[in-house]
């Protein structure tokens, strides 16, 4: 296994980098070096497709009215930064679910991983991003409902007609900046039984029993490309699911997040999708009556 990481990572920094030539445009570059990742981790990764042969097909269970949206802040929540705090206060607001907020120590108490990969967590070997991504799976497999990142804004209730999918991610355009990505995780709705959730369970966890580092950082991402374009099963309810392109969710925070607060921007930029995705990385001078300051200090403050 050694030998094909060994190769995959001179790939990329060969066809990814210097052969990425530097006369090409920024976007250009952004996808060819994108291409080059997704097909040099994905022969890597495509060693766990096998992983989904063991799964067994479950009856969907359809308990719409109990389902909660889970999140995770794994600092605890009276830790989390200011924008984070505002992002659950418009879940609250706007959805009808309950959320549930996890940390670290409270996880424990709601899902069962092996204790290998507790342990790799623990010694660094699994980042917090990635043990994030675990959790979020492993409490859908158990549970069921969604899963929404504690830096998603929610501007409206989740639409029914997600809500009547089995299971439903948004997908990312190959053009936009990592496009190789293939699928946002940052939302996930599942219904306990879903067998996309439980295949893509399956190979998260093969992987991490015998692996202990991240070949990319959207590998879990690139796991669930690899398995809705080669195991016939998760082709089919891939095939089902609605295609929609996860941009309308990405159009407010960085475009406008300290530009002036404009309501009537706000609403049409928001009417596309029901919640928007943004970033704690980006709080430090947040300028006053700007789209950030209105957001975080302000709005579904009563």
């Amino acid at each position: 296994m050694w030998l094909a990481r060994f190769f995959a990572k001179t790939d990329i920094v060969l066809r990814g980098h210097i052969l990425n030539w530097f006369w090409r445009d920024k976007k250009c570059r952004r996808v060819v070096r994108g291409n080059v990742i997704a097909n040099a981790a994905g022969r890597v990764l495509k060693k766990y497709l096998s992983a989904t042969t063991a799964v067994v097909e479950q009856h969907v269970v359809h308990d719409d009215a109990n389902e909660k949206i889970w999140t995770i802040w794994l600092q605890g929540e009276k830790n989390a930064p200011p924008l984070v705090q505002a992002c659950w206060r418009s879940v609250r607001k706007n959805c009808k679910q309950k959320l549930i907020i996890l940390d670290a120590n409270s996880v424990r108490d709601y899902i069962d991983l092996p204790d290998i990969i507790w342990d790799k967590y623990q010694s660094g070997k699994i980042g917090h991003a990635h043990f994030a991504d675990i959790c979020r799976v492993e409490l859908l497999y158990k549970y069921g409902g969604v899963w929404l990142d504690s830096t998603g804004f929610a501007t409206a209730p989740i639409p029914d007609w997600i809500i009547n999918q089995d299971f439903f991610v948004y997908l990312v355009n190959k053009n936009s900046a990592y496009g190789y990505s293939f699928m946002q995780n940052c939302f996930i709705r599942a219904r306990r039984g879903a067998y996309l959730l439980a295949a893509w369970r399956a190979m998260i966890l093969d992987y991490w029993m015998h692996e202990n580092y991240a070949v990319d950082y959207f590998m879990h991402q690139l796991l669930f490309k690899i398995m809705v374009q080669n195991d016939p099963r998760a082709k089919k309810y891939f095939a089902q699911m609605p295609h929609v392109d996860q941009s309308p969710t990405h159009a407010l925070w960085w475009a406008y997040g300290n530009k002036p607060f404009n309501q009537n921007e706000f609403d049409k930029i928001t009417s596309g999708a029901w919640f928007q995705k943004t970033s704690f990385k980006n709080c430090k001078n947040i300028v006053p009556g700007s789209y950030a300051d209105v957001m975080i200090n302000k709005m579904y403050t009563d």
